[in-house]
Parts: C-alpha cells; structure tokens; sequence
C-alpha cells in the first residue's frame, strides 16, 4: 500500500476515492472498502482511502476517545487491501468547505479522482453551508445501502466505544470484526502483586486519545512481537490496597521471565468481572486463583 501525507505528492490519477475518520475499521467500513475496490476493479483504475487526521471533533473543541491510533488505522486498512491512502489533515481551513466544495476542489481539481464511494450515513463538508449551484459535485456520488448485523442495530464507531466503556468487549470485537486492543510499554509498577504469588506487569506510555476500556478484569492476549501468551488484565485503581491511581496490569499463568521496557500488545477477549475492594488479602488472593483457572480454561 501506498501512503501518501501530503495533496501534492504522486497520488495516481483517476481513483475511485471514499473520504471518511474510519475509526475502528469495523465490519461498517470494511463492507464500504470492499465496494470501493469493486468498483475500482470495474472501472480500470485504483482505489483512494482519504483518512482524516485529527479527528474532526478535537479540532473543533470536542473530546472523543478513539478506537485506533493512526498507525493502527494504516495498518487496518492495509489488511484491507487497500493500494492508496491519503492522510489529510483535518483543519479549521478544510472544516469550512461544504460537501460540493471538498469534492471539486480537492477531489476533483487537486487528486483527479473519478468517482466517490459514500456509505449510507457517511458524511463530510460543512453541514451548515448552503451550496451555491456552481459547487454541486462534479463527478458521480454513489452511496451503497446500509451495512447490517442481524444482532446489532447499527454498526457504527459510537456504538463500538459505548460497548467498550460498559466492558461489553465481546460485543465491540463482533461489531468490529476482529479483538479490540491497546498497545503500551511494561513500565515499573508497585511490586505488589509479586508479594502476593501473582506477580504483574504494568502497562504505560498508551497513546493520551486511546479508549481504555471499562475498569475491571479481563480475559486477554499479551502480544510481545511474535511471542504471544494467555493473561488476566485489571484495569482500575487497586481498591483493595487504597489505590488512587489508575493501572493497567496484567498477569501471564505460569510465565517467568523479566518484562520491563518491552513494548506489548493487549488484546481483549471477555471481561471476568468488575473491579473489587477485598477486605481481606486472602479473599483476593482465592479470587485471583479463580480468575488464572478461568482464563487458562478460556484458551484450552
């Protein structure tokens, strides 16, 4: 796959091009990616992914928490198929533009594309901009009908991270089309966990604008290059010893071994349970045993 950052670098010449944030690059917008290389195919030319970067609601004062990171993104799409993506920057200067506008003027005048691939609910240009009649599109639209999942209603990014923000990490995997994941580097923690017989790592250095899923303990993968191993993963603030920070650590059954400073990748497959204060030590410690059985019983 090609990528290219910039409108004025050698983007091939009469793509077919779909324009969107694709954040999560789930079953939603894969179904539209797949068209779009249909369509190419059809058409004797190649396909255009325009991914927008930031996301649109930071630069206009919002927050939202995304499901990738840009290099994450990339490399979705490139699992895809995909033979060309354009990063474009998403700015004050590019939000002014109303729909017609983008399309002749960046599309059409500056990329030379040949048609856009819409989805049924996809949407870009500034909504509030009523179009003079020299600013309709000038090359064809075509919007596909809407993807659907017998279990979900929509299949869109909100959804995924309301399902990720609830724990529901089953159901954002489904709707996504692969495990939902977050990657850091094993930093220094407390120690505690070693004192107790289930000694952790700790993760840091997540990207700031990555959803962390809801707290709790989990089922997951730890991915260290192309060593992968069965974990539990908690996510919250250590209750039972009076924590007031949030951390993120993850015990691998039967693992030894010194992790620090290695980069990993945690993926997610159930979530156990909520997180829990234990009054006693040994009550946490016979609801860990718990959690190790369940999770090696979850890969066996």
């Amino acid at each position: 796959m090609k990528i290219f950052t910039n409108i004025n670098e050698n983007i091939p010449k009469n793509c077919v091009v779909t324009v969107g944030f694709f954040d999560g690059l789930h079953r939603g917008h894969r179904y539209l990616l797949d068209n779009l290389k249909k369509l190419a195919v059809e058409s004797g030319t190649e396909e255009l992914v325009i991914t927008l970067w930031p996301h649109p609601a930071l630069v206009l004062g919002r927050t939202v928490k995304l499901l990738n990171t840009l290099d994450e993104k990339i490399d979705l799409i490139e699992k895809a198929g995909i033979r060309n993506i354009l990063i474009l920057e998403f700015d004050k200067n590019l939000a002014s533009l109303s729909f017609g506008k983008f399309v002749n003027t960046i599309l059409y005048s500056k990329l030379s594309c040949s048609a856009v691939i819409m989805g049924y609910n996809n949407s870009f240009g500034n909504k509030n901009i009523v179009e003079s009649i020299d600013e309709k599109p000038v090359i064809p639209i075509r919007r596909f009908n809407k993807f659907e999942m017998e279990v979900f209603e929509k299949v869109n990014s909100s959804n995924i991270r309301k399902f990720l923000e609830s724990g529901e990490v089953e159901k954002a995997s489904e709707m996504l089309g692969y495990n939902y994941s977050l990657s850091g580097k094993i930093v220094s923690g407390y120690k505690i966990g070693r004192k107790i017989g289930f000694p952790t790592a700790n993760i840091g250095e997540i990207s700031l604008d990555k959803l962390i899923p809801a707290n709790g303990v989990y089922i997951v993968k730890a991915h260290f290059g192309s060593n992968v191993y069965p974990a539990m993963l908690n996510i919250g603030y250590r209750p039972s010893f009076n924590g007031d920070e949030m951390s993120l650590e993850f015990h691998i059954p039967d693992f030894e071994g010194d992790l620090y400073d290695i980069q990993t990748r945690i993926e997610f497959y159930k979530r156990l349970r909520t997180e829990k204060k234990f009054e006693k030590i040994e009550d946490l410690i016979n609801q860990l045993k718990i959690d190790k059985q369940q999770t090696k019983a979850y890969f066996s």
